[in-house]
């Protein structure tokens, strides 16, 4: 790929990656100033003749782009820049090019989901739901101990909750959450944020105190401990987002 793509421009695209690297070359641009908020981007036309690529190729890459909150595209007047290329934009978009969702957009998904099971299942858990909340609880805890990957046994404890809520809406919207929960851009995100210092330990006693709220019968408590671990894993996610350099390499 040609440096003055990098810079005052574009150049020309391997044909391998077709928009993919359309779209990288975009961000490129963005993020070293060549094209700043504000700014419009050249025709489509034209940028498929300077990457040599077909406008088809062109015009996804735009379509990631634009769903990113980098470009807008406005009709009858073209295309202009309106994200600066940070770190959350970039990460939303290379997950879109791989097929996936930002890690991002899914902690907020989960946080806006999450405290509202803790606080039901305060109120509506039975003995069986305790029982089932704890043993997820032992397994964090022996995996977290042994060096292990606890993912398995926390992701457990979020579905465990939400089963106690009784809610069957919240309950399959957090089975949702999970799911998404195993694409590889949260579990490499995840993984390197939880083994900063000793944060396994920390998220492990956070779910401690959910358990405890929700054992109390305590819809308050457990809705703002279950808050605040979803508030830490997002500080957690974009500390590692910032230091960990390219946000596809996670």
């Amino acid at each position: 790929m040609a440096e003055r793509g990098r810079t005052a421009g574009f150049g020309a695209v391997e044909r391998s990656k077709v928009y993919s690297s359309v779209a990288e070359e975009i961000l490129a641009g963005v993020r070293a100033g060549a094209f700043p908020p504000g700014s419009p981007l050249p025709a489509e036309r034209v940028l498929a003749e300077r990457f040599e690529v077909s406008r088809g190729s062109v015009r996804e890459a735009i379509r990631v782009l634009e769903h990113a909150g980098i470009l807008d595209v406005r009709v009858g007047s073209g295309t202009y820049v309106v994200g600066d290329g940070g770190s959350e934009t970039t990460l939303r978009a290379r997950a879109a090019m791989a097929g996936e969702h930002s890690p991002l957009d899914l902690i907020v998904a989960r946080a806006s989901l999450e405290p509202v099971c803790a606080e039901h299942a305060a109120t509506f858990r039975t003995s069986k739901d305790l029982r089932a909340i704890e043993e997820t609880l032992v397994r964090q805890e022996r995996l977290t101990r042994e060096n292990g990957d606890p993912s398995g046994a926390d992701a457990d404890f979020h579905l465990a909750v939400a089963a106690a809520s009784h809610n069957s809406v919240l309950a399959a919207l957090e089975k949702t959450l999970v799911d998404l929960m195993h694409e590889r851009m949260w579990t490499g995100l995840k993984h390197r944020s939880r083994g900063r210092g000793n944060r396994a330990e920390y998220y492990l006693e956070q779910h401690r105190q959910v358990f405890g709220a929700i054992e109390a019968r305590d819809p308050r408590r457990a809705r703002q401990v279950m808050a605040a671990h979803m508030c830490d894993i997002e500080t957690d996610l974009l500390a590692e987002l910032e230091s960990g350099g390219d946000p596809s390499g996670v």
